[in-house]
């Protein structure tokens, strides 16, 4: 019998109530065929990594999932060693974001040469008797995209190159690696970049020269309709009918996001009693159930994204002036400011003047905080989120428009249904322990 983990819920793995989006996959497959680079974008749990494992099976390209400590050696690296390319690494001459012909990390390639019916149909060699076979080594430098696509291309690589995680690299890597994707691209190496963000044009935003070499695939919006076409789809494979008040409330509760709704559906049938597949028809009729679920992930969410509130208000110290060491405590302010604003004024994020006067209103010391404070405090939300744990990140900054979004879609689910007067009276107060 179909588990109901099978059909609705978040899960890593695909899920039967995945339904074709006309306007998004045919895009995503259409662009494909190009040789183009794609970023698939949206917030997070909106079906990016969905989308792009059902037409690119990841046991089948190169996946480099990244992280804030990732740089672009490390990708190229990854890169490269999955191909099966024997990497010796040299010394480190330069700094690597120098990115001069002489910079960066010296390293040969030992590449093994092919013999007959070695190739393994999608870039790279067979696993086979290394002794049996020559192989040469090539000396490239790890930091320079042109040198890596060289190799990738002696090889034979027809891959397709996924970066997982691409919001998590620190921004001058952002920068750094949008420049490189211009030299991939020229030399027909293709990358599909998955990245938890709001706007499009990100990469170019970094690097003009991607205009007519990058197509963007916003995975969200979500209609109404499409929601309900997962709920009819799922229920087919349950042998489940579902109500339309059952599925309405479901989509209410769901403020647009696809993951949420797929754990509204999951643990209404949780609720029901429903959890596999049976032969006799099963139905769900009462919206009661729907409400228990919207209760239990109120009270799931609300528990988790208050801890992460706290975690990040307790955040990096910044200091107004080189010479005073007495803390600002901006993340402790800026979470306020998120409480403060809630779910209207996040929903299509908030101005950095605006927050910078929000904060500047409830500040302790407002005359101390600086342009140059504000900008370490959103720059590095990214790496701050990382390292508290907070995966996927709650909020992001976009540098290029000057604005905070939220980017995890369970969090507008908590900021509608928790009582954030509560939570930011409950927020520990880093100047009162300071005092104490």
């Amino acid at each position: 019998m179909t588990k109901l983990t099978e059909v609705f819920g978040v899960s890593a793995d695909p899920i039967l109530s995945y339904i074709v989006r006309d306007n998004i996959d045919g895009l995503f497959t259409t662009v494909l065929k190009e040789t183009k680079h794609v970023v698939v974008y949206g917030a997070s749990k909106q079906g990016k990594t969905a989308l792009v494992s059902r037409y690119l099976p990841y046991e089948q390209n190169v996946v480099v999932r990244l992280s804030p400590n990732s740089n672009v050696e490390d990708i190229y690296s990854s890169i490269l060693r999955q191909c099966g390319v024997e990497i010796e690494v040299g010394k480190l001459t330069e700094k690597a974001s120098e990115l001069s012909a002489s910079a960066g990390i010296k390293a040969k390639a030992t590449l093994w040469l092919l013999g007959e019916g070695e190739v393994n149909g999608t870039g790279g060699y067979k696993n086979s008797d290394k002794s049996q076979r020559t192989s040469k080594t090539i000396p490239f430098n790890l930091a320079v995209a042109q040198d890596v696509a060289e190799l990738l291309r002696e090889i034979g690589f027809d891959k397709k190159i996924i970066l997982e995680n691409f919001h998590y690299l620190a921004e001058e890597r952002q920068r750094q690696l949008s420049f490189d994707l211009r030299s991939f691209q020229e030399m027909g190496i293709i990358f599909v970049v998955l990245g938890v963000w709001r706007q499009k044009d990100k990469l170019r935003i970094y690097c003009p020269d991607l205009t007519d070499r990058v197509v963007d695939v916003a995975v969200e919006p979500w209609s109404d309709d499409e929601f309900k076409k997962v709920a009819a789809e799922g229920a087919s494979h349950l042998n489940l009918e579902l109500s339309s008040k059952v599925v309405e409330r479901c989509i209410e509760n769901s403020f647009g996001s696809i993951g949420v709704f797929q754990e509204l559906l999951k643990h209404t049938c949780m609720a029901a009693g429903v959890l596999e597949g049976t032969w006799r028809t099963q139905r769900i009729l009462d919206e009661t159930f729907a409400d228990k679920a919207v209760k239990e992930k109120a009270d799931q969410y609300g528990a988790t994204h208050q801890q992460a509130l706290e975690l990040i208000s307790s955040g990096n110290v910044t200091h107004s002036k080189e010479k005073e060491k007495t803390p600002l405590h901006l993340p402790y302010y800026l979470v306020c400011v998120i409480l403060d604003l809630g779910y209207s004024g996040l929903m299509h994020g908030a101005s950095r003047s605006d927050i910078t006067d929000m904060i500047k209103q409830h500040h302790h010391r407002k005359d101390d905080v600086r342009g140059s404070d504000m900008s370490n405090l959103l720059h590095n939300l990214a790496t701050l989120q990382h390292k508290k744990g907070i995966n996927p990140p709650l909020i992001d900054y976009d540098i290029g428009k000057r604005r905070l979004y939220a980017i995890d879609s369970t969090f507008f689910f908590f900021l509608r249904n928790c009582d954030l007067a509560v939570v930011k009276e409950e927020l520990p107060s880093p100047i009162d322990a300071e005092s104490a």
